[in-house]
């Protein structure tokens, strides 16, 4: 009668142990990371360099996409795990999520802007203006169904791909670009919290529950806990602390 359960625990020793030992290698170990294309690269490029110097043995393959598609791309097994952010969005079973960092969004506007001298800015206060679209922007839909709800419409001027090309166009003055504040950096520009309501992102650390990994992503939990995210250590980590 005991032996199966015997057995069954042999057999999950057997398959730790060797976990272990590839991870102590990491010998040419493929990992399919996915960063969200609207995170400030610096922060990332850190995460990278961290990875690299310490576990030479990971073969790091990068895809930079908007959340959606890394999420289905996660999801589908084309990605082993995503940095990416999805306001308002129901928590996904599959998934198990660690919290990197939260950030505010604000408003982009170039220095002879009307709002360019307020402190904030409040969301009707951006009724009738125009507006940059940022096409990989994880808040479609999600704003629009609260500027809606408040009887805010906004003109798009010109939509794009390219956060940097957004920042280029509200300092020229055609209109204003609605970005995390740590990537709101133009010298044309003033980056202004917007208010009620406020718009927070949090950035995670995604993968699938369940689901056999690799060791090199161990070893990126690991780096990515370890990390400070704009100064301040990982959510995840500050969580557990607590």
């Amino acid at each position: 009668m005991v032996q199966p359960h015997l057995a069954e625990v042999f057999d999950s020793t057997q398959s730790a142990k060797r976990l272990a030992q590839e991870y102590g290698r990491l010998t040419k170990t493929p990992l399919e990371l996915g960063i969200m294309s609207t995170i400030a690269p610096d922060q990332i490029i850190d995460l990278i360099g961290a990875v690299r110097a310490r576990h030479p043995g990971i073969e790091l393959r990068l895809c930079d996409s908007d959340a959606k598609d890394l999420r289905a791309r996660l999801i589908d097994g084309d990605l082993e795990v995503v940095v990416y952010a999805l306001p308002g969005e129901e928590p996904d079973d599959r998934t198990h999520v660690l919290p990197l960092f939260r950030e505010q969004m604000v408003i982009a506007v170039g220095h002879g802007h009307r709002l360019a001298n307020q402190s904030a800015v409040r969301v009707k206060d951006i009724s009738g203006e125009n507006y940059i679209h940022r096409n990989n922007c994880e808040f479609a839909g999600y704003a629009d169904a609260i500027l809606a709800e408040q009887g805010v419409t906004c003109n798009p001027a010109y939509w794009s791909d390219r956060d940097d090309w957004t920042l280029a166009m509200a300092a020229a003055g055609l209109g204003f670009g609605f970005l995390p504040e740590h990537s709101a950096k133009h010298p044309g520009v003033v980056a202004l919290p917007i208010v009620e309501p406020e718009f927070w992102r949090q950035v995670n650390l995604v993968s699938i529950r369940g689901r056999r990994h690799s060791p090199a992503v161990g070893a990126i939990v690991r780096e990515a806990m370890q990390k400070k995210w704009f100064g301040e250590p990982a959510m995840a980590t500050r969580i557990a602390a607590e």
